[in-house]
């Protein structure tokens, strides 16, 4: 969404036939912009432990882009609940991602959870980004961000969802709770 900082972005699980077809159709439809591979390593303070809540709502991480290394913070909002509408999202960038894992450590911080994905990022129209992910150990994933706010945020996710529709997805099949989350409880951590 336009707002600096804050981000609006449906996220669906799919089966690697629906995946290939919805690659397909962005494939005829939007600009292809880069293929990457990016992992991001998730922390929580010991002190006001993440997983605490039983659906989190904070996500601290350590992000490895390319040549980029990015310290992240998200808050969710609605706290709490299983499906969250949007979340502020801070971010900067850091030199040495060694250096701050240690500082991390030192503080009393935990290490989660590491997300590894291939992904490939489309653009359509200046207003979506959308990314063809393959997630290690969880599967296929397509991630739509808003890039603009269309009104709110409630309007914003109403286009978020209209846009899926033509590109295929099965609304049903969207992911509630995010790439942490999954790993996080497959590993029984919570």
């Amino acid at each position: 969404m336009a707002k600096d900082d804050i981000e609006v972005e449906l996220k669906f699980k799919l089966d690697e036939k629906d995946f290939l077809e919805v690659k397909k159709k962005l494939e005829e439809t939007t600009k292809f912009i880069r293929k990457v591979e990016q992992s991001d390593e998730y922390f929580t303070p010991i002190h006001r432990d993440f997983l605490e809540p039983k659906f989190p709502y904070e996500w601290l991480s350590i992000r490895r882009r390319s040549n980029k290394i990015i310290l992240n913070y998200k808050h969710w909002y609605p706290e709490g609940v299983e499906v969250a509408k949007y979340c502020d999202q801070f971010e900067t960038e850091v030199k040495n991602s060694d250096q701050l894992e240690k500082i991390l450590l030192v503080l009393n911080f935990k290490k989660l959870v590491r997300v590894e994905k291939k992904r490939e990022v489309y653009m359509f129209d200046d207003e979506f980004e959308i990314s063809l992910d393959n997630v290690k150990d969880l599967g296929y994933y397509v991630e739509i961000e808003a890039l603009k706010d269309f009104g709110g945020i409630d309007k914003t996710r109403e286009k978020l969802f209209d846009f899926t529709k033509k590109i295929g997805i099965d609304t049903s099949k969207i992911d509630k709770r995010g790439y942490p989350f999954l790993l996080i409880k497959k590993k029984g951590l919570i």
